[in-house]
């Protein structure tokens, strides 16, 4: 699995607002992108002069064994980073702040040519980062794991974010 994975780094994210939605099904990336990109466009997101869309996802854990086991079903969280002063036009997603953070980050390439294997053995060298490093969290309430996808020169590129607290 060489090339797949970068180094892993410390990056501060500031606060920020977002409108999230939850989606619990076979496919929960494709339904819940699909939602959130309608919503974005009908709740005057993506008219915003100079908004440069900018969209962050997470596993939603609260799925029941039985919903996994007998119905194949899973979750994900799809969230639009808003930007400053933007209230949206229509409801149908929940708006949410996210206070400023230290992060560890590790960028996967082509993270979709196996999704399964490639997602998880990131986060799996992350958590050990921070375990080795004793940055690991202590606390979890009112923080989040999140991945973002991106494009570049044709290559698709996920990085994902594990908070972090940083030694003092």
């Amino acid at each position: 699995m060489d090339g797949i994975y970068s180094g892993i780094s410390i990056a501060h994210v500031a606060g920020f607002r977002m409108a999230r939605y939850v989606i619990i099904s076979p496919s929960p990336e494709d339904d819940v992108n699909a939602y959130m990109d309608k919503w974005a466009g009908e709740s005057g997101l993506l008219g915003v002069p100079g908004y440069v869309p900018k969209k962050i996802g997470w596993d939603f854990p609260y799925v029941t064994k039985q919903q996994q086991e007998e119905f194949g079903l899973r979750g994900y969280v799809l969230a639009y980073v808003l930007p400053e002063g933007f209230e949206p036009k229509c409801g149908g997603a929940q708006i949410a702040v996210q206070g400023a953070d230290a992060y560890a980050k590790i960028t996967i390439t082509d993270p979709f040519i196996d999704p399964f294997g490639r997602i998880p053995g990131a986060y799996e060298r992350i958590m050990a980062y921070g375990k080795e490093n004793g940055v690991e969290p202590k606390l979890w309430e009112g923080r989040i794991c999140f991945e973002e996808i991106r494009e570049e020169g044709g290559v698709t590129y996920m990085d994902v974010y594990m908070p972090v607290d940083l030694k003092e």
